[in-house]
């Protein structure tokens, strides 16, 4: 393996921070969805694809990084890990 567990773990909550807070500040900026009247097209600010783009790319590195790390915690603790 090229990194220890510990650089691993680092780099995943790091991760899944990233994840958190893309997402909650793409739900701040969207808020709640209002509904659309008949053959009203939907219309998103620059600021809302931005929000959204970032919320897509960090889930999108988010993913490898999620999976090998339970891999490896799997295989450190067995599959799935003890309590």
């Amino acid at each position: 393996m090229s990194q220890s567990f510990e650089a691993l773990e680092a780099q995943y909550k790091a991760a899944l921070n990233r994840v958190s807070k893309a997402h909650a500040e793409l739900q701040q900026i969207m808020g709640d969805p209002k509904p659309l009247g008949a053959g009203e097209p939907p219309v998103l600010t620059k600021v809302e694809r931005d929000a959204q783009s970032e919320a897509h790319q960090a889930y999108a590195t988010y993913i490898p990084i999620r999976d090998l790390y339970w891999a490896t915690r799997w295989g450190r603790e067995g599959n799935p890990p003890k309590s």
